[in-house]
């Protein structure tokens, strides 16, 4: 699997388990852009078991027509198009709907050396072929959630002043090139990534997950609402699921023991700095219950608690 994201059991900062997409958009609606039929109809049927509303088109300039009259959260552009080049089409569509995430579709892994950053830097993100189910979910899930965000806020500048809108019709965060600014620091320091910065981060998040998949001992992550997010291939072994199993599943379903109060009790011991170790039963998907050593610690990412249990 490709991920975009950092793991952590207990749970993982982006929600991306099958339904979350219906809690943010009754049915969002993805423009899809290929030429290639099979590819097409393979994601379409994909997207459309996910949730999503999809419409397809396949050249850059039915792409543009419909990018730019109708309403979409999303739009998956292919880089060859048989009329005109994909990046061509990217660069008008987002000057022309600045809030519009676009994720790219490429075969080539050289995109970033072939394609100057300021072009580039316009895409969501990009997606290079052949990519993973898992992954195309939760480049989706993160385009969708940003356009509400940007569509929230266009909506709240056009109701205090009309003029607002066009004023602050700015490009949103890229996850190619965030513009958040870390608390704490100066306006002026935006920690934007390069598109080198992030292939190296992309890697990196790879190789770790990678290291994660050889150790012997389980790894589950879940949030502070005990949904699993992460979970390695021990922990997948160990329980009969898969990682996209897992990750529709809370803790109560695998510890058949869960007891609310206690996993409180445990939770204000953790935001102390403890570590916790005990026995507890884990039960498989076929509902044999396994007695396993556990280790919990809690994870503090980008202001967001995780516990990361080791069995």
């Amino acid at each position: 699997m490709k991920s975009l994201g950092t793991h952590e059991w207990a749970v993982r900062g982006q929600e991306t388990r099958k339904g979350t997409i219906h809690r943010m958009s009754a049915s969002p609606r993805v423009l899809l852009v290929d030429d290639d039929q099979d590819i097409s109809l393979a994601l379409s049927d994909y997207l459309r078991q996910e949730g999503y509303d999809v419409d397809m088109v396949t050249t850059g300039n039915m792409a543009l027509h419909k990018g730019t009259t109708q309403a979409y959260d999303v739009v998956l552009l292919d880089v060859g198009l048989p009329d005109r080049d994909g990046i061509e089409v990217l660069v008008e569509l987002s000057t022309r709907k600045p809030h519009l995430p676009i994720v790219l579709l490429t075969a080539f892994t050289s995109l970033q050396k072939t394609t100057p950053p300021d072009k580039l830097n316009k895409a969501f993100a990009y997606l290079t072929k052949p990519y993973s189910r898992e992954e195309v979910r939760e480049v989706l899930y993160r385009s969708v959630k940003r356009s509400g965000e940007a569509t929230k806020e266009a909506r709240g500048a056009e109701a205090s002043d009309p003029r607002a809108l066009s004023e602050r019709a700015q490009p949103f965060p890229s996850i190619l090139q965030p513009s958040q600014t870390r608390k704490g620091e100066g306006t002026g320091s935006q920690n934007q990534l390069t598109v080198e910065e992030y292939q190296q981060l992309v890697k990196y998040v790879q190789f770790m997950e990678f290291a994660f998949d050889h150790v012997s001992d389980a790894i589950l992550v879940a949030d502070i609402d005990k949904r699993l997010c992460y979970a390695n291939q021990a922990a997948c072994h160990e329980l009969g699921y898969t990682k996209e199993e897992l990750r529709n599943l809370r803790i109560p379903d695998i510890a058949p023991n869960h007891d609310n109060q206690r996993y409180q009790k445990h939770l204000n011991e953790l935001r102390e700095g403890k570590t916790l170790s005990y026995y507890t039963t884990h039960r498989t998907k076929h509902g044999q219950e396994l007695p396993v050593a556990i280790s919990v610690n809690l994870i503090n990412f980008q202001g967001q608690e995780f516990t990361c249990a080791i069995t």
